[in-house]
Formats: structure tokens, sequence, C-alpha cells
């Protein structure tokens, strides 16, 4: 959809937070259960740091340039041959 910059920022922000707060939780749980880090939630957990830094950058030009953001995802879903 297209989006103000507060909008966009509100929305955005609170997506990837939710995203980093979930992998980060998913390492506490790795922890307590097996004693020891879940390196892939980690590594996704700085992806998505980084991934909001540049959104943070994005925002800061949009609000320089006084314009609307259009915003657009594409969810897919399939089976995989591999156990959860």
């Amino acid at each position: 959809g297209t989006f103000n910059v507060a909008e966009a920022k509100d929305v955005l922000t609170n997506m990837f937070t939710m995203k980093i707060n979930f992998h980060s939780q998913k390492n506490v749980s790795h922890v307590e259960r097996f004693g020891k880090t879940d390196d892939a939630a980690l590594e996704k957990v700085e992806f998505l740091k980084a991934e909001l830094a540049k959104l943070e950058t994005i925002i800061a030009a949009a609000t320089d340039k006084n314009v609307s953001l259009k915003v657009t995802s594409n969810i897919h879903i399939d089976y995989i041959n591999e156990p959860a």
C-alpha cells in the first residue's frame, strides 16, 4: 500500500521489531533447552537489525524529500520435505 512516512515507519519498524523479538526468543528457548545458542536465530537477528538500519535511512530520505512510500510484499508458502 501507499503510506505517508510516519505510517510507513510505524508499520515497518513494528514488523522488523516483531521478527527480531521472535528470533531472539527462539534463541533464549534454545539455550534453555539445549544449553547452547541457536546460531541461525542469532544470525537472523543480526540480519534483521541491519535491514532495520537500512529502513531508517530510507525513512530519513523520504522525510527529507517529503514523499509518500509505496510498500509491497509477497508471501509464498510451500511444503518442504524437511521436519519442522
